[in-house]
């Protein structure tokens, strides 16, 4: 099983090993936006704060919409992204223009 901390909700849920997030938002109601959910629109661009290696390899989409400075940030797109195993905390702020 997989930790996840949600920052801005304070609370820590744990979900099965490559779990995609936004079916764990959904089910535990956390309170990340998603908009289109096909990495687009950047509603739910959140920032891993810690365990990155725990997560998913960035998709195509998340390329496509993210700048390389983003990854480095620790940026990803929550509808994009697993949770492969272990712990992980995740925060996220207000959306920003492109």
């Amino acid at each position: 099983m997989a930790k996840v901390f949600f920052k801005p909700d304070n609370v820590t849920h744990e979900i099965e090993d490559g779990t995609q997030l936004i079916e764990a938002c959904e089910e535990l109601a956390v309170n990340l936006p998603f908009g289109c959910t096909e990495g687009t629109c950047g509603v739910c661009e959140l920032t891993v704060l810690e365990g990155m290696k725990n997560c998913s390899r960035p998709t195509e989409e998340e390329r496509d919409y993210l700048f390389p400075e983003d990854f480095e940030a620790g940026m990803r797109l929550g509808c994009q992204m697993r949770i492969k195993k272990g712990d992980v905390s995740l925060t996220w702020k207000a959306l920003r223009s492109k």
